[in-house]
C-alpha cells in the first residue's frame, strides 16, 4: 500500500487531469473486467457506497465494501466478484503526470485502504458525482476542488493498518446500514447485530455520529432519495422503495419532513 506522505507528494507535485466520475450499480454474479489485451485504460479510486465486491488487479484480491477503498493502475488486468446483495460504488478516473512530464508512480499501482464510512464522505462522493457531468471550466475546477477534498480526507483518516474487526461498534453500524440502508431496518435489528441492548447501542451510536440511529438512517435515505430524484426518471413509488420505503405515501410525507418539499416539488426544482 502506498504510504500516505509519498502518495500526498505525488499528487502535490503533479498535474492531475479528472477524467471521469461514475456512480454504478452491479448486480450479484462475477465480471471479466479488463484483459492482457484490453487492460485499464487510466488509473482510478474505486469507493463503495454499498454492498460488497471483490475485485482483482492483475491477481491481487481486495475485498472492497463501505470504508474500504481500492485503487487500480492503468494497463492492469481485472476481475470482480459482486456479492448477493449487488454492489454500489463510485469510480474516479484521473491522470497525474509528475513535474518531468512522466505519469506519477503511483499511477500504474495498486493497492486498498481504509477510510471512513460516513455520511460525508457519501456527500462528497455526490457532490463530485454531479460536478463532473456538468460542463464548463467552472465546475472542472469545482470537480478537482472536491477531489482533492477525498484525497485530503482519504490520507489523513486512512486509519491504516487497523484491523476492520477492532473498529468501533459505532463505525461499524455506519458501514452496515450504508451497505443496507434498502431494507426494513430496525433498531432491536441494529443493536443485536453487536449484541447489545437498545440503550447501549444507541448511546454508542450518538456519541460517535451526533445522531440516533434511526435518525442515522433516515437522514442517509433522504440524500439517496434526494439524489435518485435528481439524476434519474425513476417515478416516486421506485425511488421510495429503492430507499427503503415500501409505503410511498409514508415515504413522500417523510421525505418532506426531513427536506421541506415533497419529492415532486424538490425534482422539479432541482430539474430548473
Amino acid at each position: 500500500m502506498e504510504e500516505a506522505n509519498e502518495l500526498a507528494r505525488q499528487f502535490a507535485d503533479g498535474v492531475l487531469t479528472v477524467t471521469g466520475v461514475y456512480m454504478t450499480s452491479l448486480q450479484p454474479g462475477n465480471y471479466n473486467g479488463h484483459t492482457k489485451e484490453r487492460p485499464t485504460s487510466s488509473a482510478g479510486f474505486v469507493f463503495a457506497l454499498r454492498g460488497k465486491a471483490e475485485f482483482v488487479f492483475n491477481g491481487t484480491a481486495y475485498d472492497v465494501r463501505p470504508g474500504i477503498v481500492v485503487h487500480g493502475g492503468k494497463g492492469m488486468t481485472l476481475e470482480l466478484a459482486v456479492g448477493d446483495d449487488g454492489f454500489d460504488y463510485v469510480l474516479i478516473h484521473y491522470e497525474l503526470a509528475a513535474p518531468g512530464g512522466t505519469p506519477a508512480p503511483c499511477t500504474i499501482r495498486h493497492f486498498g485502504w481504509r477510510a471512513a464510512a460516513d455520511e460525508a464522505l457519501t456527500d462528497k462522493l455526490i457532490a463530485l458525482h454531479v460536478a463532473a457531468l456538468r460542463p464548463g471550466p467552472i465546475q472542472y475546477l469545482r470537480t478537482k476542488e472536491l477531489f482533492y477534498a477525498l484525497l485530503f480526507d482519504l490520507l489523513t483518516g486512512s486509519g491504516q493498518g487497523r484491523d476492520h474487526r477492532g473498529t468501533s461498534i459505532a463505525e461499524q453500524a455506519t458501514a452496515y446500514i450504508h451497505g443496507h440502508f434498502q431494507e426494513p431496518l430496525t433498531l432491536e435489528h441494529l443493536a443485536s447485530l453487536y449484541g447489545l441492548g437498545v440503550k447501549r447501542f444507541s448511546y454508542l451510536f450518538h456519541k460517535y455520529t451526533g445522531l440516533f440511529p434511526i435518525d442515522y438512517l433516515i437522514q442517509y435515505r433522504m440524500k439517496w432519495a434526494k439524489h435518485l430524484l435528481v439524476t434519474g426518471v425513476s417515478s416516486i413509488g421506485d425511488i421510495a422503495a429503492g430507499v427503503g420505503y415500501a409505503d410511498a405515501h409514508y415515504f413522500s410525507r417523510l421525505f418532506k419532513k426531513h427536506v421541506g418539499v415533497t419529492p415532486t416539488e424538490f425534482r422539479a426544482r432541482r430539474g430548473q
